[in-house]
C-alpha cells in the first residue's frame, strides 16, 4: 500500500472507518466533515445492504455504530491529527523508503486498534445471521467480484497501467496540486515496474470471501457471542491481515515494500511549491479533524 493512498485512508476513515472490513474518497474537507457526522447512517445502510438485518439486529447495530462514533471521535482523531503534523515535518524534505512504510505501519496498527473495539459487537451481530442472510452476504461479494474483474482483470496490460495512473495522479493531485511532466514520468516509472498481479491479488480476495462465509457459518451456529465465537472472529482478521498463503504474504512485502520506495520517489522529484502544497492540504484536514474532536 502506497503512501499516498495511506493518506488517503486517514482522511477516509475519518468517514467511513474500517468497521467496513470487520464484516467482510473523500476529498473535500467540507465534505469530509459531514459525511464524518452521518457515516454511522452510511456504515448502518451498507451493512444492510450485505446482511439485510432484521428485526433486533437493526438497533444493535444502530447502537453498535453509535458507540463506534464516539469512540472514534475521542480515541482515534487524536491519533490522525498527530500522524498528520508529522507529516506535515517531513514533506518539505526528500523521503525514504524506510519513512514512507513507518507511516504506513503506524496506520495499520490504527486499524487493528479499531477492529478489536467493534470485535464484541460484531461477533454479536454475527451470530444472529440467518441462513438467508449468508446468503444475501455471498451475492454480495459475487456482485462486487464481476466489479473487480471487470476493473482489473479483465483489461490489459496497457489498460490496467493507463487505469492507475489516471487514479493515482488523481489522488496525488489532491495534495500536490497539479502534477508536472518529472512528477508524471517518476509515477509512471513507478507503475510500470510495480509487482502488482491482479490474478493473485483476485485469488487472495476469493479466499478472503470463502473465510468468511465459512467463518460467519460458524458462529451462526455458536447462536451467542461467546468466547468461541469471538475468537473465531478474532482468527478471520488475523487471516485477512496475514494470509495463510506464503506466496500470497511474499507478494504483499514486495509490492508494500515497493511502493514504499515507489512514493519516495515521487514525492523526491516534486518542486518546493508542490510540497508547500502537501503542507497546506494535510494542515486543512488537521483543522478539520481538530473540529470534529471538538463536537459531542
Amino acid at each position: 500500500m502506497s503512501f499516498f493512498l495511506i493518506l488517503r485512508r486517514i482522511i477516509r476513515h475519518a468517514s467511513v472507518w474500517l468497521t467496513l472490513a470487520a464484516l467482510v474518497g473523500l476529498s473535500g474537507c467540507s465534505t469530509l466533515k459531514v459525511a464524518y457526522n452521518n457515516s454511522d447512517d452510511v456504515i448502518y445502510w451498507w451493512l444492510d445492504s450485505y446482511a439485510d438485518l432484521q428485526d433486533g439486529q437493526k438497533q444493535l447495530t444502530r447502537d453498535a455504530l453509535a458507540d463506534l462514533l464516539r469512540w472514534h471521535r475521542q480515541q482515534q482523531l487524536p491519533e490522525y491529527v498527530a500522524l498528520l503534523k508529522r507529516i506535515q515535518t517531513m514533506a518539505p524534505n526528500d523521503l525514504t523508503p524506510a519513512q514512507v512504510c513507518a507511516v504506513t505501519e503506524e496506520m495499520r496498527t490504527s486499524v487493528t486498534t479499531l477492529l478489536r473495539f467493534v470485535e464484541p459487537a460484531n461477533t454479536k451481530l454475527a451470530t444472529q445471521l440467518k441462513p438467508e442472510q449468508l446468503r444475501s452476504i455471498r451475492q454480495r461479494f459475487d456482485k462486487t467480484n464481476k466489479t473487480w474483474k471487470e476493473d482489473w482483470l479483465d483489461p490489459s496490460a496497457e489498460e490496467r497501467l493507463q487505469y492507475r495512473n489516471k487514479q493515482a495522479a488523481n489522488r496525488l493531485e489532491d495534495f500536490y496540486g497539479r502534477l508536472d511532466k518529472p512528477q508524471r514520468e517518476a509515477l509512471n516509472l513507478w507503475l510500470s515496474k510495480s509487482k502488482f498481479d491482479p490474478v493473485l491479488s483476485f485469488a487472495e480476495r476469493e479466499r478472503r470471501q470463502a473465510d468468511s462465509m465459512q467463518t460467519f457459518q460458524r458462529m451462526a451456529q455458536e447462536g451467542s457471542p461467546n468466547a468461541q465465537a469471538q475468537n473465531l472472529l478474532r482468527g478471520l482478521t488475523e487471516r485477512t491481515f496475514n494470509s495463510p498463503n506464503e506466496r500470497y504474504r511474499t507478494y504483499n512485502r514486495e509490492l508494500w515494500d515497493q511502493n514504499c520506495e515507489g512514493f519516495a520517489k515521487f514525492h523526491n522529484s516534486t518542486t518546493p511549491a508542490q510540497r508547500q502544497r502537501m503542507v497546506e492540504a494535510l494542515r486543512s484536514y488537521e483543522n478539520d479533524f481538530k473540529s470534529l474532536m471538538a463536537q459531542k
